[in-house]
């Protein structure tokens, strides 16, 4: 019984860690949207400045995995040719 209670105690820490989560990324948003307003940016450079960093963060996201994807393939040619080598 006890194991349960602490499971409900956690999925409830949980929801109100997100709530938590939400709130403070919406009021930083608002900062930030509020300091471009102050410096005389419109909205649309607002939107320009979001989807710009949201494009940054796949793209580096794509060249991250780009890069592990090379350093795999070249582990394991490693690997084929050290066991080539010890199979000769």
């Amino acid at each position: 019984m006890e194991r349960n209670e602490e499971k409900i105690r956690k999925q409830k820490n949980s929801l109100l860690w997100n709530q938590h989560k939400i709130f403070w990324r919406l009021l930083s948003f608002g900062v930030i949207a509020g300091l471009f307003w102050a410096c005389g940016a419109s909205i649309w450079t607002i939107v320009a400045f979001f989807l710009g960093y949201k494009v940054l963060r796949l793209v580096m996201r794509l060249f991250g995995l780009l890069l592990s994807v090379l350093f795999t393939v070249i582990s394991i040619l490693i690997l084929i040719a050290l066991i080539s080598l010890l199979l000769i």
